[in-house]
């Protein structure tokens, strides 16, 4: 055998393991998925300017933005439940694309907390209070189902 023959069987063939290095990588890659968060300040600069109307109108977009993040928050939880159970049942490498991270939670607490301070510069200013409409959502996220203790006999 020439040189030449040998150059031509020496061609490149994937192995198992180089298979299985590529699918771990971009298992793992994958795992990195997701959005950061993008939380509001809870001041603002122009806070000292603002009228009456001007604080409800913020405090009423926090609360449209409130219930969008929310939405999108359940869309998420769905899609990591689907992605659990297959991973589970049916395909391991599927669990290593859910989102262990919860953006959205940390931007509706931003949205609440700049809603808070609205609410505290409408007072300091004599406006009337601005009124939730997401009282029954609120309660839902904090997960305070409201309990009276038990009482002590005896």
């Amino acid at each position: 055998m020439n040189l030449i023959e040998k150059k031509d069987r020496k061609t490149f063939s994937a192995g198992p393991l180089a298979i299985t290095a590529f699918l771990c990588s971009s298992i793992i890659l994958s795992s990195c998925g997701g959005r950061e968060a993008h939380p509001i300040a809870s001041t603002s600069v122009g806070d000292g300017g603002m009228d009456c109307g001007g604080i409800t109108r913020e405090f009423a977009a926090n609360e449209r933005q409130i219930i969008a993040t929310v939405k999108e928050r359940s869309q998420a939880q769905g899609k990591n439940v689907i992605l659990g159970a297959t991973g589970v049942l049916l395909f391991w490498p599927a669990l290593f694309f859910m989102d262990p991270k919860s953006p959205e939670k940390i931007e509706i607490d931003a949205l609440r907390n700049r809603n808070q301070v609205l609410t505290d510069l409408a007072r300091s200013r004599k406006c009337p209070q601005p009124k939730s409409q997401l009282g029954d959502l609120y309660k839902k996220l904090d997960g305070s189902a409201k309990t009276t203790p038990a009482k002590r006999e005896g």
